[in-house]
């Protein structure tokens, strides 16, 4: 088993990119590659290892972790890979926007958002587990006590397979045939029409119906005013 042949095999996979392809990217050839992902070649050194990362839009420090396990010898490797087995107490989360890129409405084939940036954050591990973070872009969540959500804060986000009365969300979806993303409070009315809420009432009432949503998350944490030093952010 190598936990780093397994992983580049994977992703190369889940991207439809060829062992030719893979190999021309990173300045090598397809049986090195192949190498890899069958277990036959010892895992590159970190040089390459960040190449496989910018080609996969990958976490560099995952697969560093992953290349070095596989590199550990006989003696130690049981107790590196327990370590890893048990986690490094941190997740890797795409970011989907910034600030200038305002909110990403725009979904893909697994009817996802798209990620505007190729930031990750390295985030502590907890009870939840978000998929994606996203940057607050404008003032609309501000309130005056209570929650708020300040310009330029990140949101970790979690799917919500139902919308909730009164949850925070990171919502897309299409209205009078134009499709937008907003972070709103979810206020369900009895008739089930939606009505997303600024905490801000220097903006719109949004009025939608259930079909009218494309994707919704619901906020499950918050990083204020994000610095990518501090949050371990990893591009």
């Amino acid at each position: 088993m190598s936990y780093f042949g397994d992983l580049v095999r994977k992703l190369r996979k889940e991207r439809n990119m060829t062992l030719e392809f893979v190999a021309k990217k990173i300045g090598s050839h397809k049986g090195y590659v192949s190498g890899i992902e069958n277990g036959k070649v010892n895992p590159p050194s970190v040089k390459f290892i960040r190449k496989f990362a910018k080609i996969f839009n990958s976490d560099e420090h995952e697969m560093t972790l992953l290349a070095y396990v596989d590199k550990a010898p006989k003696l130690v490797r049981p107790t590196a890979e327990r370590l890893l087995q048990n986690g490094s107490g941190h997740a890797s989360v795409p970011l989907l926007n910034t600030v200038d890129t305002g909110y990403s409405a725009e979904l893909g084939p697994d009817r996802k958002p798209r990620a505007l940036t190729e930031t990750k954050l390295s985030i502590p591990k907890g009870r939840c587990s978000p998929e994606f973070a996203a940057t607050v872009c404008d003032a609309s969540m501000e309130q005056a006590g209570g929650p708020n959500f300040t310009k330029g804060d990140i949101v970790l986000l979690a799917p919500e397979s139902r919308v909730a009365h009164g949850a925070v969300v990171y919502v897309v979806f299409n209205l009078r045939g134009k499709r937008r993303a907003l972070l709103r409070q979810v206020m369900l009315e009895q008739n089930e029409n939606v009505v997303l809420q600024p905490f801000n009432k220097d903006f719109p009432l949004e009025f939608l119906t259930q079909d009218d949503l494309d994707a919704v998350y619901r906020v499950v944490g918050r990083i204020e005013m994000y610095e990518p030093e501090a949050a371990r952010a990893t591009a």
